[in-house]
């Protein structure tokens, strides 16, 4: 009986001893654990010691013995949104975001009252979040973007946040800016992203404090006027749209642009209201189709960053550039220049997947003693291809480069190394799984005086094919571009799109869309498989996703 009375003491002392142990309370600690154990803790990129104290867990941030704060962005939790965090009542900050979070967002979450920042975006939620949101009357930012709720009355939900200062609502299907965010004065970030984005555009132009606006990926054909009201904009991102010409009007009232991003939308030349801009430190013109008029840049004497990658820019090396002063990056990826590589390029410079020749680059290495800090290997040197082959027949892959100062590395599937190391790939019988791309490397060593320069040489992809030399055959289907790192476009000349489906390599489905540009910006890092349903069938393409 003693013993016994002795153990029941243990027990009701047992929060006082940890508490004293610990910087937090048993429950509050606890609490932290069953989180933990609710997202899947053990495959966390950064896991919690729980022999150690929490105020060394990562993301943790105590102040008083209560947790105020919880950054666990990015760190592969995984499972139902816990409902866990209720006795955490202290928490101000919240941030779960770009993790693989699924199911509705936990009432538990409404008992958190002194939250200012909630950031659960980027996460696979499902519902409608208000009811767990709307108790949260201090908050100054909401982050629920790229998820996959559905709001029943967005006005309404809005109306209840007047101190917001940031707002994410992208990804969540609008087709019109909420009215009630005319409403929110005192943002200063707004995200709209991924959306379906044609109308009421004037419910932005109150917000006379947005320095940050996000309009990437919807469907502008031209930039609304409305936004030229926001002069305190410093950073615009209408990247992902569909520009081409005289869209660009609303531009020349934002003088105080300092970022401005139009990349991959159709634009073949820099528009003339770019002048006005005359602090902008970073530009972003990649994936277009621009192929000169660099001299328009030159009045932007405070440019730092430009990026120009993959565009229609061939021949010499574009030097007018060189005389913005400021130029501290350059970024020309992805185009089609040759010959001479200027001496005084920026002290970053981008140069790969271009058409240098071993020549070009070891001229400019060689006679180049600073040794500028750039990229410029590899090196496209060839068309894409189409091999066809039947089954159980021979193959030969071809391409261009020959010479024994190269070493070759053929490539499966944009990847996978193969064991040929041969200028041709050949396949003795075709099998089934043999159609597929293939890209070959060529490698070339420089031997300089200090130190063993590699410059390497893909040729673009060489396609095994079963079917007929023919665009027909095919329906002009197109996945584009192969690899990627935020969207993927399909392009058919003959077809319509049905459905899309993305699955990984164990056939497990990731997504479903019916869309012509889907966005994999928050897929890991893997090959993939899309298959897009047509008329015709179902057609399949392995992608890469860096």
């Amino acid at each position: 009986m003693k013993k016994f009375l002795l153990f029941l003491l243990f027990l009701s002392l047992s929060p006082l001893y940890f508490s004293q142990q610990y910087s937090i309370s048993f429950a509050e600690r606890n609490a932290l654990i069953s989180f933990f154990n609710s997202t899947s803790g053990e495959t966390w990129s950064q896991k919690w010691d729980f022999e150690k104290d929490p105020k060394y867990w990562y993301g943790v941030k105590i102040v008083n013995g209560r947790v105020v704060e919880l950054n666990l962005r990015g760190n592969a939790l995984k499972g139902n949104f816990p409902a866990t965090l209720s006795e955490l009542n202290k928490l101000q900050k919240l941030d779960l975001s770009s993790n693989q979070l699924t199911g509705d967002l936990s009432p538990s979450l409404s008992s958190l009252t002194n939250l200012v920042r909630l950031d659960v975006s980027n996460n696979r939620l499902t519902g409608d979040p208000t009811a767990a949101i709307l108790p949260l009357a201090h908050l100054t930012e909401i982050s629920v973007g790229n998820n996959q709720f559905t709001f029943a009355d967005l006005d309404t939900f809005l109306q209840n946040f007047p101190a917001l200062k940031i707002l994410d609502l992208s990804h969540i299907a609008l087709v019109s800016v909420p009215q009630k965010i005319s409403t929110l004065t005192n943002l200063e970030s707004l995200n709209l992203s991924n959306n379906n984005l044609s109308q009421n555009f004037s419910n932005l132009s109150t917000l006379i404090k947005l320095s940050e606006l996000n309009l990437s990926g919807n469907q502008l054909t031209k930039i609304p006027t409305e936004l030229s009201s926001l002069v305190s904009l410093t950073t615009l991102n209408l990247s992902n749209n569909s520009f081409s010409t005289n869209y660009a009007a609303a531009l020349s009232n934002l003088k105080n642009l300092e970022w401005l991003s139009l990349q991959n939308n159709l634009i073949t030349v820099f528009p003339a209201e770019l002048v006005q801009l005359k602090n902008l430190v970073h530009l972003n013109f990649a994936e277009n189709q621009i192929s000169g008029g660099f001299e328009t840049l030159l009045p932007l004497t405070k440019l730092e960053q430009i990026y120009l990658d993959k565009n229609l820019i061939s021949g010499a090396f574009p030097s007018s550039l060189l005389q913005l002063k400021m130029l501290q990056m350059l970024s020309l990826t992805g185009n089609q220049l040759s010959g001479d590589i200027p001496e005084n390029i920026p002290a970053l410079t981008f140069l790969d997947n271009n058409r240098y020749t071993k020549t070009d680059i070891k001229n400019f290495i060689v006679l180049d003693k600073k040794m500028a800090d750039f990229t410029y290997s590899p090196q496209r040197y060839d068309e894409k291809k189409t091999v066809f082959a039947a089954l159980g027949t021979a193959a030969t892959l071809p391409q261009s480069l020959t010479g024994d100062e190269y070493q070759f590395t053929w490539f499966k599937n944009l990847g996978d190394k193969t064991n040929s190391t041969t200028e041709s790939y050949s396949i003795n019988t075709v099998q089934e799984e043999d159609y597929t791309d293939y890209t070959c490397e060529a490698y070339y060593f420089e031997k300089l005086p200090t130190e063993l320069v590699e410059i390497s040489f893909f040729r673009e992809p060489v396609t095994l094919s079963k079917g007929l030399a023919t665009s027909e055959a095919n329906y002009g289907l197109v996945v584009y571009p192969n690899p990627t790192t935020d969207f993927l476009n399909i392009k058919t000349h003959k077809l319509d799109i049905e459905k899309v489906f993305i699955f990984d390599l164990s056939g497990k489905l990731i997504m479903t869309e019916n869309s012509r540009k889907i966005n994999v910006k928050n897929l890991p890092a893997a090959t993939y498989v899309i298959s897009i349903k047509t008329p015709e069938g179902v057609k399949s393409f392995k992608f890469i996703k860096h």
